[in-house]
C-alpha cells in the first residue's frame, strides 16, 4: 500500500514538490506515518520493502 501511494505521488506531483518532500525516501516515510498501521509496524520492519518494491517497480498504480 505504501509503495503504490508513493509511486502515485511520483506519478502525478511536480519534481519540485517531490524534491522538497524529500524524493521516494521522504515521500515514503511520510505516506508511512499518515497511515493508520498496526502498532508494531515500524519505519525498520514497513519502509524498507515498500522502497524495494518502488525500486523494482512494483508500486505502479494500475490504469484500471
Amino acid at each position: 500500500m505504501i509503495a503504490r501511494a508513493v509511486q502515485r505521488a511520483l506519478d502525478q506531483a511536480p519534481a519540485w514538490l517531490v524534491t522538497a518532500a524529500g524524493g521516494t525516501e521522504g515521500l515514503a516515510e511520510k505516506v508511512f506515518r499518515s497511515l493508520p498501521l498496526d502498532e508494531e509496524a515500524t519505519t525498520g520492519n514497513t519502509l524498507p520493502p515498500a522502497l524495494d518494491a518502488l525500486r523494482a517497480g512494483q508500486g505502479a498504480v494500475s490504469p484500471v
